[in-house]
């Protein structure tokens, strides 16, 4: 099986990836970390890698038999969703995505969550920023996932997420 999760920032694309991971087994790629490495030295405690790398490093990925991805619908890989068998997008409210933003700057804020960039207030205004263009389109997550209307999964709400969850068969079958 073959999921790519996709969403505007604070939507649970990270969690979500994790815990069908756990249940299934299925291995789980950040596709942030995929593009940006840990660097100290930097102000924002990273740096982007070359093109070059971060494409083998997304191309052993999906070269795997089974992956789960997850990503905010970069162009750079657009293969993951014409590969995935199935297209997850999580469209949560503003407001819970606009919170979860604010409460996990916070936590990474006062160290009790790790994260592989420094949490200025800089980083918070560009996540307000690009849940904004999510919200309007700009960004074109939606157009993205909806433009695989055959294996797309839209979730809205926490019900629906826990729903999914507990639909997961234990053969890493999805729900439609």
């Amino acid at each position: 099986m073959k999921i790519y999760i996709t969403g505007s920032v604070g939507s649970g694309k990270t969690t979500l990836a994790r815990k069908i991971s756990q249940k299934t087994g299925i291995p789980c790629f950040h596709l942030d970390e995929i593009v940006y490495e840990e660097c100290p030295e930097d102000s924002w405690g990273n740096k982007k890698r070359p093109p070059e790398e971060r494409d083998a490093l997304f191309a052993a990925a999906l070269a795997q038999p089974h992956f789960i991805m997850e990503d905010a619908g970069r162009k750079c890989f657009l293969s993951a969703p014409e590969q995935a068998d199935r297209v997850i997008l999580l469209d949560i409210s503003p407001f819970l995505r606009r919170y979860r933003i604010i409460s996990r700057w916070l936590r990474q804020k006062l160290g009790l969550e790790k994260c592989i960039y420094r949490p200025h207030l800089a980083m918070l205004q560009s996540m307000l920023r690009w849940a904004k263009n999510y919200e309007t389109g700009k960004d074109g997550t939606k157009a993205l996932a909806q433009s695989f209307p055959d294996k797309l999964i839209i979730l809205h709400t926490a019900k629906e997420i826990r729903n999914f969850l507990a639909a997961l068969g234990p053969d890493s079958s999805i729900p439609p």
